[in-house]
């Protein structure tokens, strides 16, 4: 998806603080930098909690509070803690050249 079909403002800003999210090893997150930084240091079962087959809570995240449903979509199809790091590192550097 191109990056005009998002606000990309939006994408890469803060959302606003009820819209944060909070992470069952208690951290809170309030924008995609940060998101990629805590998953890359949360154990297995902390990742596995919120990313399984089941449900993505960050896809979920994603695509209701930054809009950007071609990220969401891309992460609903990953299951890897790195994978997912990598995919919302790789959105973030598409974006900044917006």
């Amino acid at each position: 998806m191109f990056a005009t079909q998002v606000n990309v403002k939006k994408v890469m800003g803060d959302c606003a603080p009820e819209n944060s999210f909070w992470l069952v090893s208690g951290t809170i997150v309030r924008n995609l930098h940060e998101l990629a930084n805590t998953i890359e240091t949360l154990n297995e079962w902390n990742f596995v909690y919120h990313c399984n087959k089941e449900h993505n809570d960050f896809a979920n995240w994603i695509r209701n509070v930054f809009e950007d449903p071609y990220l969401a979509d891309e992460l609903n199809k990953e299951y890897s803690q790195q994978g997912t790091v990598d995919k919302i590192r790789n959105r973030l550097k598409e974006l900044e050249r917006f």
